[in-house]
């Protein structure tokens, strides 16, 4: 093993955590309770982190669907856990038999059917497994599984380059990184996640020991990430990339061409294999029901676009004071950075710059406890230090080194090929979540090396800060959970009441939201969804009437402008709380009510 890390401890100190020797009275009690406790056992570690998520279950709340994807995924796994199969019948095939308004956007569709989320199915399955377990909680704890994977596996990469680093990283990722607000959906965010780290501790460990027996194993890894989220396949080649790179350069040679072949067959056989079951399970020709929309901009304004809105945007709305605070963190952050450079005994400079990072972080969780942080910057303050701290001298040892560069090329793959709106809904940009976990022990070696330069006082202020301001976005990432699950439940409260006025016992609901049948799952099944894009409004209500329902809700977020296309129709009632929200909810017919 190479002895070149970023550490400052003998090789025989590895593994163990250091307690300054006592003297005259010993410390205080607290401060030894404090250290024997974060002294203990990794696992120890692992089961508190455990606990505080499934704490958290009931105070997010309900689950229901922060992505439209979520929903999607929810609604394939329950007809998989029931036995109804992969298929979802159109719920109104009379009045839609060409299928061009099957509510669930982006479903997989060939001879067979429409399959609401079958681009990942070895996903499908799992979740599908764990609803049968304990419904769709089952899926959010499946995710919340791969929260704690992911740190145990970013603690194990972090022991490589420094057993400080264990506990830290541990932490880190399962509290202050967007590895906790993704834990809470029913997606494959931390699966994947946890499966890209594996993939990268395989790699580290078997370029820092020379081992080419172990490079084997980070193919595994890799095809189980392709097959749970459509990103891994960039991942897969910026792996790929930095392998061949040492190869040329004959560092660690047979390691990492062994490495390089093995990850991009893998990643190719893994992407091969998900096609052909998907083919199988819709039937050929597969195709995607409604393909995201183009932003229209040119390519570079598009990466331009999509990297404000996944790195920097710090609220997808909210007041200008909230949007202030939170867009302070960056530069707070930055000054401390710049100052620790160029004069690490700014004892003033340092400590005011942290204290303003922290209050800003305070000051917006207290002004919007219930905001999403959609860029990675704002919702990550341990990546933002670190980025800024980041030194090529660190990357001296070989899995520092390949650990950077692979996270490095995948967030530049992510940024030219995601879309300009980025991931539509998310916290800290969830394209790039698939790496957050094996990067966090390079932030901290970065932010040790920096932290070795400052006096005693002036570290401890700083590191307490960058805690404060993780908190404070965690408990924003919580609370934005909490107030999602709480409008999602309200909403389809909405519809159902909508629906039970109709006076069908399976209401049909016709909207032009896309979002709004996959958001809304828990209505899917008792309802009839249609969805309809605003140019098809007329000729589906026409339909409709044709086939002999005159009376239906009607879901939309452009009251003004669809409500004219439903020529012969009339407002018979409203939901009584439409005004003000966007979601507007009505019953229509062709009566009087």
């Amino acid at each position: 093993m190479p002895m070149n890390r970023v550490q400052a401890e003998s090789p025989a100190s590895r593994g163990a955590v250091r307690v300054p020797a006592a003297s005259g009275a010993g410390p205080a009690p607290r401060r030894r309770g404090w250290r024997r406790a974060w002294g203990l056992p990794v696992w120890a570690h692992l089961v508190a982190l455990t606990l505080i998520l499934l704490v958290l279950v009931p105070v997010v709340g309900r689950p229901q669907s922060f992505l439209a994807d979520e929903g999607a995924a929810i609604l394939q796994a329950r007809s998989l856990a029931t036995g109804q199969g992969w298929i979802l019948e159109h719920p109104l095939p009379e009045v839609d038999p060409e299928g061009a308004w099957y509510p669930v956007v982006n479903a997989e569709h060939g001879e067979k059917g429409f399959a609401p989320l079958a681009k990942h199915p070895a996903y499908a399955v799992l979740t599908a497994a764990a609803a049968r377990v304990a419904g769709v909680t089952g899926i959010v704890l499946l995710s919340l599984a791969g929260t704690v994977l992911s740190a145990g596996l970013a603690a194990a990469l972090a022991g490589r380059f420094d057993s400080r680093f264990v506990r830290p990283a541990l932490w880190a990722v399962g509290l202050g990184s967007p590895m906790l607000f993704d834990g809470y959906l029913a997606m494959g965010h931390t699966l994947g996640a946890a499966s890209a780290t594996a993939a990268v501790l395989a790699a580290v460990v078997a370029l820092q020991e020379r081992r080419p027996a172990v490079a084997v194993l980070v193919a595994p890894a890799v095809a189980v990430a392709v097959l749970l989220r459509s990103e891994a396949l960039l991942f897969a080649a910026a792996l790929a990339l930095v392998a061949t790179v040492l190869a040329v350069q004959r560092v660690h040679r047979r390691p990492a061409l062994l490495m390089a072949g093995s990850v991009l067959a893998a990643a190719g056989a893994a992407h091969l294999l998900e096609q052909v079951w998907i083919a199988r399970i819709a039937g050929e020709p597969v195709t995607a029901l409604v393909p995201v929309p183009s932003s229209g901009a040119d390519f570079l304004r598009g990466r331009v676009d999509g990297f404000l809105a996944t790195w920097v945007n710090p609220a997808y709305g909210g007041s200008l004071n909230l949007r202030l605070a939170l867009l302070l963190l960056i530069p707070a952050i930055a000054w401390c950075a710049s100052r620790v450079r160029a004069d690490p005994g700014d004892r003033a400079g340092i400590l005011g710059g942290a204290a303003v990072a922290a209050a800003a972080a305070l000051a917006a969780w207290t002004i919007d406890p219930t905001n999403v942080v959609p860029g990675l910057l704002v919702a990550f303050p341990l990546a933002t230090a670190g980025l800024l701290v980041l030194r090529r001298r660190l990357f001296k040892d070989v899995g520092l080194a390949v650990v950077a560069a692979t996270a490095g090329l995948f967030a530049l793959a992510v940024l030219g090929t995601q879309y300009s709106e980025g991931g539509n809904a998310e916290w800290g940009g969830r394209y790039f979540a698939l790496l957050v976990p094996a990067a966090i022990p390079v932030f901290l070696a970065a932010l040790y090396a920096q932290g070795l330069a400052l006096s005693v006082l002036v570290r401890r202020g700083a590191a307490l800060a960058l805690v404060v301001c993780s908190l404070a976005l965690s408990a924003m990432a919580i609370g934005g959970l909490r107030a999602s699950n709480k409008a999602g439940v309200e909403m389809a409260a909405r519809v159902e009441a909508a629906g039970r006025a109709t006076g069908d016992p399976r209401p049909v609901v016709l909207t032009t939201w896309g979002a709004g049948p996959r958001l809304l799952w828990p209505t899917f099944e008792d309802h009839r969804w249609l969805y309809a894009r605003g140019p098809d409004l007329a000729d589906a209500a026409s339909r409709l009437r044709a086939a002999g329902i005159d009376r239906f809700v009607f879901v939309t977020r452009d009251l003004a402008d669809d409500l004219p296309m439903l020529s012969g129709f009339s407002v018979l009632s409203t939901d009584g709380r439409s005004n003000g929200l966007r979601e507007q909810v009505l019953v229509v017919g062709t009566g009087t009510g």
